[in-house]
């Protein structure tokens, strides 16, 4: 799938925002007419029939609900998914909220970094969507752990206000990749305690935990948390595993694969990324690329596969996953210097 930057304008300030580069540094946003060339690039490849809408924040978008439109309207696509921090999601239309492709993710903050009345008009935006425009089953929250003393409590009254299945949890980078001289097997160990905490949390109030990018190395656990945590999900998989695609749910609770691969951001100038990580190495105008699956395969050859025979850390060099692509040694941005420099 692809995702379109359509703006570069936020109304908050995430302390781990990983779009830093572009992110309120100018008002920059997409024209409409360019909208249409990005959106006929992502569903440019047979089997793409998913398009995400990012920014920024992209209820900020002059012509979001125009853009909206044509991404719900179009024959090819299954889901059209707004990354949002939902605060100004009456910016939206109702026909454009009640559409059965639309699906929403939120990006849920704490009130302490999102301040205490946006957080408090994001609960209320949710409220809304599920009660008022049929939203139920049709938007997830996204929690970005940032630091090793993260306090998550702040989701356990949208809990108990909006029932989820499935909350999304990434593990975030720190700006630029600055580990402040530890590795990045050393950062996942320290960031692991929070996020198992998280994790046990969750399945306490009935939700699963689906990682998104930055999954934890195998290696960082202990035998008893990797035994610890594969029975929790062999518990959930017995009984809702049938409910979600393989694919997700090999990144549930315990991740059984440890890498990523290219999802392709296409900012405001029709140029596109790899992710937001490595944007300030990867550019690439689309025109210059017959379809999607070009750029992708772009990506693979020249940073995914030689990304494989870099190590991150000493205990990597002779890491049988690694050599397989089956684990990136945490995110590809810890190997810039390697690929890039």
């Amino acid at each position: 799938m692809a995702n379109i930057m359509v703006n570069e304008t936020c109304d908050l300030r995430c302390p781990y925002c990983f779009a830093g580069e572009f992110v309120n540094k100018a008002p920059k946003e997409m024209s409409l007419g360019d909208f249409e060339t990005a959106l006929e690039f992502a569903l440019s490849s047979e089997g793409e029939r998913q398009v995400g809408i990012i920014g920024g924040e992209p209820l900020l978008y002059t012509h979001i609900n125009e853009a909206m439109n044509s991404a719900l309207t179009d024959t090819r696509t299954d889901i059209v998914m707004l990354y949002t921090n939902a605060v100004q999601l009456e910016n939206l239309s109702p026909d454009m909220l009640e559409h059965k492709k639309f699906r929403m993710l939120v990006n849920c903050n704490s009130p302490e970094d999102m301040g205490e009345e946006a957080f408090a008009k994001m609960r209320q935006s949710l409220r809304r969507f599920k009660n008022g425009h049929s939203g139920e089953g049709r938007f997830r929250l996204s929690v970005n752990l940032y630091k090793p003393d993260f306090d998550h409590s702040y989701i356990f009254p949208i809990l108990d206000e909006i029932d989820f299945d499935v909350i999304r949890l990434s593990i975030s980078v720190p700006p630029k990749g600055d580990l402040k001289g530890k590795t990045p097997l050393e950062y996942f160990v320290e960031m692991k305690p929070v996020a198992i905490r998280f994790i046990g949390d969750m399945i306490r109030c009935g939700v699963i935990t689906g990682f998104d990018c930055n999954f934890f190395p195998e290696c960082v656990f202990t035998k008893d948390e990797r035994d610890g945590l594969r029975a929790a999900k062999e518990v959930l998989g017995k009984a809702v595993s049938h409910r979600y695609s393989r694919m997700f749910w090999e990144r549930v609770i315990f991740c059984e694969v440890n890498n990523c691969s290219p999802v392709i951001d296409i900012l405001p100038d029709l140029r596109a990324i790899r992710c937001f990580g490595l944007s300030e190495y990867t550019k690439q105008d689309i025109r210059d690329f017959r379809n999607i699956e070009e750029l992708r395969k772009h990506y693979l050859y020249t940073v995914d596969q030689p990304a494989c025979n870099i190590s991150t850390s000493d205990v990597c060099d002779e890491c049988y996953n690694r050599e397989l692509a089956r684990c990136s040694c945490g995110c590809l941005l810890f190997k810039a210097d390697g690929l890039f420099g």
